[in-house]
Order: C-alpha cells, then sequence, then structure tokens
C-alpha cells in the first residue's frame, strides 16, 4: 500500500511543479498582451495547483498507520480529498458558464492568435500531467485530479480553436460557446467521481461488485450451508471489505477455521475483498434465530 501511495505522491509532485511553472508563465503573457481570456485561464490553472495540493495531502495522511481512534486508518482521507476537489471543479465550472453568458451578450476583444499559442502549450502542459496521473486512476483521489487535467487539456485545445477561429474570422462568440461545451462536459464527469464518493462515505455496495454473486459463490463453499447478514462496502476506494455469517452443519464445527479461510481466499481471489469477517454459525443455531424472528 506505501508503495501505491509513493507512486500517487510522485504523480502529484511532478504535476504540481508543471502545473505552477505553467501558471506563472500564463499569467505574465495575459498581463503582457491584454487577454482576459489567458488570464482567466491561469486563474483556473491555480485551482489545479489548489486540488492538487490537497490530492497530495491527503495521500500523505491515508499512509498513517491505524490507531485506536482510528481503527481502519486514514484512507478516507483520500476520499474527503476527492469530494473537495470535485466541489472545486464545480465551482469553475459555474465560473465558467457566467463568464460565457456574460461574453455572449457583451463581447470582448480576444488576441486570437496569442490565445492559441498559449493555449497550445496548455495542451501539451496538462496533458502531460494528465498522463502521469492516468497510471493511478484506480484511487478516487487520484482520478479526481487526472479528470482535472483532463479537462484542463481540453479546455486548451478548445481555447486554441477558438483562438485560431477568432484570429482567422475575427468572431468572438466562439470562445464563449467552447467554454459552455467544456463546462457542460466538466459538470458531467465530476458529478460522476462524487456520486462514487458519497458511495464509499455511505458504505454503499461498490458497483464493480455484485452481493447475489458473491452470497452463492460464498453458499457454492464446501461444508457451508447458508449465508446470511451479508454488508459489503468500501474502506476506501480500492479496498473493499465483506461481514457476513455463514452456517455450518454441527459436524464440521472443528473445520470451521479452514472453512472461513477457504472462504475469504475464494472473496480475494475472485472479487478483489481484501478485508473479511466471517462469523460461524451452526445450522441448529440459525433455524433456531429464524424461528425466533417470526
Amino acid at each position: 500500500m506505501s508503495h501505491s501511495h509513493d507512486n500517487n505522491d510522485g504523480s502529484i509532485k511532478f504535476g504540481l511543479v508543471l502545473n505552477t511553472a505553467f501558471t506563472i508563465v500564463e499569467f505574465v503573457f495575459g498581463i503582457l498582451t491584454g487577454s482576459l481570456a489567458l488570464i482567466a485561464d491561469a486563474a483556473h490553472n491555480l485551482t489545479d495547483t489548489f486540488t492538487l495540493s490537497v490530492s497530495f495531502a491527503a495521500n500523505r495522511l491515508a499512509r498513517r498507520e491505524a490507531n485506536d481512534s482510528k481503527t481502519f486508518g486514514y484512507g478516507r482521507a483520500t476520499i474527503l480529498a476527492a469530494l473537495l476537489n470535485a466541489s472545486v471543479m464545480l465551482a469553475v465550472a459555474a465560473f465558467i458558464v457566467i463568464e460565457a453568458i456574460q461574453r455572449l451578450g457583451n463581447p470582448h476583444p480576444v488576441e486570437g492568435g496569442v490565445v492559441a499559442a498559449v493555449a497550445f502549450v496548455g495542451i501539451l502542459v496538462n496533458g502531460s500531467i494528465a498522463i502521469v496521473l492516468s497510471k493511478n486512476r484506480k484511487d478516487l483521489n487520484m482520478r479526481s485530479a487526472f479528470v482535472d487535467m483532463v479537462f484542463d487539456a481540453l479546455s486548451s485545445l478548445g481555447a486554441v480553436v477558438a483562438g485560431l477561429i477568432i484570429w482567422l474570422t475575427g468572431i468572438t462568440w466562439v470562445d464563449s460557446a467552447v467554454g459552455l461545451v467544456i463546462a457542460a462536459l466538466l459538470v458531467y464527469n465530476t458529478l460522476k467521481i462524487l456520486r462514487e464518493a458519497v458511495q464509499i462515505l455511505l458504505e454503499g455496495t461498490p458497483k464493480e461488485l455484485d452481493v447475489t454473486a458473491i452470497t452463492q459463490a460464498i453458499t457454492d463453499t464446501d461444508k457451508v450451508l447458508s449465508v446470511d447478514d451479508m454488508h459489503v462496502w468500501a474502506i476506501r476506494s480500492g479496498y473493499n471489505a465483506l461481514s457476513c455469517h455463514i452456517a455450518i452443519d454441527e459436524a464440521d464445527l472443528k473445520q470451521s477455521r479452514d472453512i472461513v479461510e477457504v472462504v475469504k481466499a475464494k472473496l480475494r481471489t475472485s472479487y478483489d475483498i481484501q478485508h473479511a469477517t466471517i462469523e460461524v454459525e451452526l445450522e441448529d443455531c440459525t433455524t433456531h434465530d429464524e424461528h425466533e424472528r417470526h
């Protein structure tokens, strides 16, 4: 697990250095040319520095060992970071929409050639960061940072197209139109991250796992008669957990430990469930419990 977090830290450090350097360059060019589009995009890139910093801090926190007050450790710090990053991305999308609508009603002169040139560099910068972050997308925190950088690259691509059109035709409203399309795509993907983060925090079943199939797989294990009180959730992104009761025959009681180990091995290899708590009950006990419930 620590090796994975080390890889994440390295990816985020790379993104932080490259993104911060480009943000400074873009601010300078925006001020020198008087381009509001470049200044606004540089401000957007500042939010990327913030989200990458949050992701980095969360990865460092998640590395801390479990203790008496945090018995499952700090893994969900990365989920909270994903929530915060997603909230920032929604705020950025709202800013883009408001700015685009205002510009449609009151167009501003834009230096299309300069915007296209600087935005092309932005594609290279943001694209490079996105590629590095994509190697760790299984982690929700890293995925939120990855999505942010992908849409920065798309924003830069849109700015290149808009800049070229403005430079060649003088039509300035296309800049706002591209901004609205990118904002819509950003909201769509950010909401997907938010839904997954909330699902984990509410201890919902991970979307890749089928409780019915897992229950059947446990029931099919030799000497397991039935399964009940099944709970499946994610402790953190990519680290799944399960608890359940299995019923066995009283004659197999001495083998109960071996039976549990077989079930746990099946859960690890077939369903990527790394943390399983399985309580063994005797068939007579479960039947008695059923009668009590009725």
